[in-house]
């Protein structure tokens, strides 16, 4: 089984900390970006345009979880 090293939070750039902490505070799994300090300048990059897909507009982010799931259900896909 492959294994993603995650980097201490301490060594993460500023970007990805503060990205991880506005995160957090959607109780989103912290794991995730110490993984993306591997290639932080790509993972801030595309946070540029995921974040605000997943945690602001109208829907809930739970919703948004769900819709997402039935996607992939509908085109097979794992998750």
């Amino acid at each position: 089984m492959a294994r993603i090293k995650l980097v201490p939070t301490e060594q993460l750039t500023p970007g990805l900390r503060r990205i991880a902490k506005d995160a957090e505070a959607h109780k989103l799994n912290p794991a995730i970006f110490r993984a993306a300090g591997n290639l932080p300048k790509a993972y801030e990059a595309f946070w540029a345009f995921y974040g605000p897909l997943k945690l602001e507009g109208l829907l809930e982010a739970r919703l948004k979880e769900l819709v997402r799931l039935k996607i992939a259900d509908l085109n097979q896909c794992a998750t």
